[in-house]
C-alpha cells in the first residue's frame, strides 16, 4: 500500500493531469493529409435568446456562428426558448 500525502500525486500515475505552466506550449492536433476528409462534428448550442426573440446580440452571434458551422459541414442543434408564432423545429 502506498501512502499519499494530501495533493501527492504519483509520477507513474496514467491519468495523471498536465497543468501548464508559463513555458509550455500547446500541442496543436495533427492536420489530416491530402485526400482525407475533414472531420465532422454533432454540436449542441444552447441560448436563450436566438431570433427572433432578439434582447442584445447573443442571438444574433449564435445564428450566424451555427449558420457557418453548418456551411462547414458540421451537424449543428439550437436548443432556445419557444417564442410564440415561431416554428418549433427550423433546418438549414
Amino acid at each position: 500500500m502506498t501512502t499519499l500525502r494530501v495533493g501527492e500525486q504519483l509520477a507513474t500515475t496514467p491519468d495523471r493531469i498536465h497543468r501548464p505552466t508559463l513555458t509550455s506550449r500547446p500541442q496543436l492536433p495533427a492536420q489530416p493529409g491530402p485526400g482525407v476528409p475533414p472531420q465532422t462534428r454533432r454540436i449542441l448550442m444552447l441560448s436563450w435568446e436566438y431570433p427572433p426573440v432578439l434582447v442584445g446580440g447573443l442571438g444574433r452571434h449564435v445564428h450566424a456562428l451555427s449558420v457557418a458551422l453548418a456551411a462547414a459541414g458540421h451537424e449543428v442543434t439550437v436548443v432556445t426558448r419557444h417564442a410564440e408564432g415561431a416554428p418549433l423545429e427550423e433546418y438549414a
